[in-house]
């Protein structure tokens, strides 16, 4: 007997560029039917020109579909927190909402687990090999009468483009310091970080200057403000000087696009080169649920003085 093998049947869909400084959309593929070769490697060109891809209307995304589009990029990443909105170990719920669908209120610590993330930052930077991409479907977000809750983003390539030469000078040995308890020490109310989060995430090291191979060798700032704000060999005093003039520039409008969320839109984003914040919304009056997948980094950041092994 004869075996007829199943065809992929031709995706077509359109890619338009969003913003002047990073993002483009997609619309027309489904991501709940896996991806033709072709319509794979159109996706990862994208990415790597624009940073930030936005898939409309992905209502038909399952949890086990959405993995699988993940895994097409790469290696999963393992979540060490032990929250209640979690699903399992490779899919996070972003969200004010607990896993049996209670609304839960600004004082609850998932709630304030979320106001950490208002804080710029680029996720996992606290791993010794930081995150390559972040995959966040929007399952419940705000009416269009609601104000905020939009999630801004910042191309951290422009922003090191446009630094002086001072300025560049000065940061190209610097390192800062990235550990996953900050957050908790910005809201003291949090509980603290318990044994196998401590051993798992100790604290690491970054170059504030970020090389790209893949890119040409072109530079990016690498940064964070919700996982630390100290700088490896200058005093505290100096360091955070130094990291809030940092945090200032990279809010700056011309690198910044701010999203706002479409019902299922499915945002991908490039950790290596972007950071990014949630904006401030109503937690008590309104809920948000998110569901995000992370692909793991490749390797160690590559900084000015990095030794690359041949």
């Amino acid at each position: 007997m004869s075996t007829v093998a199943r065809q992929i049947p031709t995706q077509d869909f359109q890619i338009s560029r969003i913003s002047d400084a990073l993002g483009a959309e997609v619309v027309g593929l489904d991501l709940s039917v896996p991806l033709t070769d072709d319509a794979f490697e159109q996706l990862r060109d994208a990415l790597q020109v624009h940073h930030l891809l936005c898939f409309r209307d992905q209502s038909n995304l399952s949890d086990e579909a959405q993995l699988a589009f993940t895994r097409r990029w790469g290696e999963l990443e393992v979540f060490p927190e032990a929250d209640k909105t979690k699903s399992e170990t490779t899919v996070y719920n972003v969200a004010n909402v607990s896993a049996d669908g209670k609304h839960l209120g600004p004082d609850d610590n998932q709630s304030v687990y979320q106001k950490v993330n208002a804080r710029w930052h680029t996720d996992s930077s606290y791993r010794y090999i930081p995150s390559f991409a972040s995959i966040m479907l929007g399952v419940e977000v705000l009416p269009d009468e609601a104000k905020g809750g939009e999630t801004e983003f910042s191309n951290m390539l422009l922003a090191y483009d446009t630094l002086s030469d001072e300025m560049k000078a000065q940061i190209e040995p610097l390192h800062m310091v990235h550990y996953y308890e900050f957050g908790r020490r910005l809201f003291s109310q949090l509980p603290p970080i318990t044994p196998f989060e401590r051993e798992v995430v100790p604290p690491t090291c970054h170059p504030l200057v970020r090389i790209h191979p893949d890119r040409g060798g072109r530079r990016s700032l690498f940064f964070t403000t919700n996982a630390g704000n100290e700088v490896s060999g200058m005093t505290l005093e100096e360091g955070q000087a130094l990291h809030r003039k940092l945090a200032s520039h990279a809010s700056r409008a011309e690198f910044c696009y701010r999203h706002r969320w479409q019902p299922f839109d499915l945002v991908m984003w490039d950790n290596r080169v972007l950071l990014h914040r949630a904006k401030h919304y109503d937690m008590a009056r309104y809920r948000r649920v998110f569901r995000r997948t992370t692909v793991a980094g490749a390797g160690p950041i590559v900084g000015p003085f990095t030794r690359i092994q041949q």
